[in-house]
């Protein structure tokens, strides 16, 4: 059973890391002993709609290894989880204690680029795996050791989908609007050249700062002009304020959003009136909605058919990954089990979408290659996952429709 989610409002003070002195529980740990693992995802802030079915997505992929046995002998996983709180200086508050209190083999979850991108250097200088879900190119930049894995399209791929969405939306002229933010800056210059490609003219580009108390002078700036759409890229507390404003500015643009921003699990549907938000179009990086392992991953989940989880089965991957690694390698030391990611994740090798029934294969001496919830799981020599997808949905009467998933 996972331990409860601690703020870090909760930790002593003061709390330091030696990270070369954290030691392994490899060889250290009698036989049979529990393996811990450590995720940070956000349960507050702007991007604490994410938190829990992220969490749950954790707790039953953890539940399965358990039940089927665990790893390496019969050893079983056991979570540790921390609340990001969409912040940077909680994200290194949480890996700390993760590391030097809870002495995890790993540190996963990562929603947000910029606490991914403060913890990393606290993760990698104690020889652990890192495992995002954020997207911004820096994460995996540098040198990692081998040790850092996302679960995620990078940004720049974003910009990208987004210039396809609105070629087949028939827009040309398009101004963006974005947050400065590591994340969201990687977006531009390739939506930009994608757009160029496409034969389409970005008319201006209109930066803002996060929290700030009104967005009212921007919004006049990217849609005055009157462009045939703008492209917004926030997340969600500002684009609630963005939206209401170009709602009561009458601006007859078209919106393309981040579904960071103009979704965030339903989050914005519940701030906003329906009038404020119909025709806003958003995308994100989708799952495989119409593969196997997806489905069966819903239904673990406990939800309808069709439902649309976008995070949550990266989480799934990450533990799974995890799992299947450490079980390859014969170790849970991360500097060796970490080269074992992409044996178990990449072809060649028989597909397994079942995590016992992979774990066995891989125990037998098989090569596998899983196919996971959340995507394919397929990684490059940096740690960036391969052929992700993105969902076009938009927002018709108080609901989200989708219209397209675009490579």
């Amino acid at each position: 059973m996972a331990l409860p989610i601690l703020n870090r409002r909760h930790l002593v003070a003061g709390l330091g890391l030696a990270p070369f002195a954290i030691r392994s529980v490899e060889g250290a740990a009698a036989q049979g002993a529990e393996i811990p693992l450590g995720f940070v995802i956000p349960f507050t802030g702007a991007t604490g709609p994410y938190g829990p079915d992220m969490k749950k997505a954790a707790d039953l992929a953890t539940k399965t290894i358990n039940d089927a046995g665990g790893i390496l002998g019969g050893r079983k996983l056991k979570l540790f989880i921390e609340d990001e709180e969409t912040s940077a200086t909680a994200s290194v508050t949480a890996t700390r204690k993760l590391l030097e209190v809870d002495r995890v083999e790993m540190v996963g979850g990562f929603w947000g680029s910029p606490p991914a991108l403060a913890a990393k250097p606290l993760i990698v200088g104690a020889n652990k795996v890192q495992m995002v879900s954020a997207a911004a190119p820096a994460i995996t930049e540098g040198d990692t050791k081998n040790l850092v894995y996302r679960f995620q399209a990078k940004s720049t791929q974003w910009g990208p989908a987004g210039a396809k969405i609105l070629k087949d939306l028939g827009v040309k002229k398009v101004a963006v609007l974005a947050q400065q933010n590591p994340f969201i800056v990687a977006m531009v210059e390739p939506f930009k050249a994608e757009m160029a490609k496409r034969d389409g003219t970005v008319t201006d580009v209109v930066m803002y700062n996060p929290d700030q108390a009104s967005y009212r002078a921007e919004v006049q700036k990217a849609f005055g002009p009157e462009p045939e759409a703008v492209f917004v890229l926030a997340l969600l507390t500002d684009m609630v304020a963005i939206a209401k404003e170009i709602y009561r500015g009458g601006f007859r643009s078209k919106v393309l959003a981040l579904g960071t921003g103009a979704d965030a699990d339903g989050a914005f549907l519940k701030s906003v009136s329906p009038e404020v938000a119909e025709g806003i179009h958003h995308l994100q990086p989708a799952p495989p909605l119409n593969s196997i392992s997806y489905k069966k991953f819903v239904k673990s989940m406990g939800a309808p058919d069709g439902t649309v989880f976008l995070f949550a089965g990266n989480m799934y991957d990450q533990v799974c990954v995890t799992a299947l690694a450490m079980e390859h390698a014969k170790s849970t030391e991360a500097l060796v089990w970490a080269k074992s990611i992409r044996a178990v994740c990449n072809p060649p090798g028989d597909e397994a979408d079942d995590i016992a029934v992979a774990l066995e294969r891989v125990r037998l001496g098989h090569d596998i290659n899983y196919i996971g919830a959340g995507a394919t799981c397929d990684f490059n020599d940096q740690g960036d996952q391969l052929n992700r997808s993105f969902l076009h949905q938009v927002i018709e009467g108080g609901k989200n429709r989708i219209i397209d998933v675009v490579s």
